[in-house]
């Protein structure tokens, strides 16, 4: 006797979706190639705000041990590096299906102002960094008038 499959309506739409994803992660700059020969770029997803005095940056990044994490501020820029690291491994369980991400991630944040990266503040709390980075004043340059002057110079011989 032939074995019946149940037919989902919805299986070919989220079949659609998945090689959607591969393809825009194929696409993505900087990817790391997975075992199927796909590129998985993971991010952590990222709110960014600021106020008159700072700028507010959340990120999720759940099941990151705080202490994995390597945070780089600069005046132009804020770069979360870390890893997501897999409690189990597939084989003890029988997994038919993974969708959570595992493996190492970077994402680089430019912020909408210059800031003071020296006086910035990191917490870590439910899966969610917290970076607050105080701005800097805006810069006091003063512009100025240049004249061009008419000299003619001699040609070099």
């Amino acid at each position: 006797m032939a074995d019946l499959t149940k037919w989902s309506p919805f299986e070919d739409v989220w079949r659609m979706r998945d090689n959607f994803n591969r393809l825009i992660n194929f696409l993505s700059p900087g990817a790391e190639t997975n075992e199927q020969g796909w590129k998985d770029a993971w991010r952590p997803s990222v709110d960014v705000h600021e106020n008159d005095d700072t700028v507010h940056v959340s990120a999720e990044i759940p099941g990151v041990n705080p202490d994995d994490l390597d945070i780089i501020v600069t005046d132009e820029n804020l770069t979360i590096r870390g890893e997501v690291k897999q409690e189990t491994t597939t084989d003890e369980h029988g997994y038919k299906r993974i969708e959570r991400r595992y493996g190492s991630f970077q994402r680089t944040i430019p912020f909408p102002v210059t800031v003071k990266h020296d006086l910035a503040n990191a917490q870590y709390e439910d899966g969610i960094l917290k970076i607050t980075v105080p701005k800097a004043e805006p810069s006091k340059t003063k512009a100025f008038r240049l004249k061009v002057s008419n000299n003619k110079r001699p040609p070099l011989q």
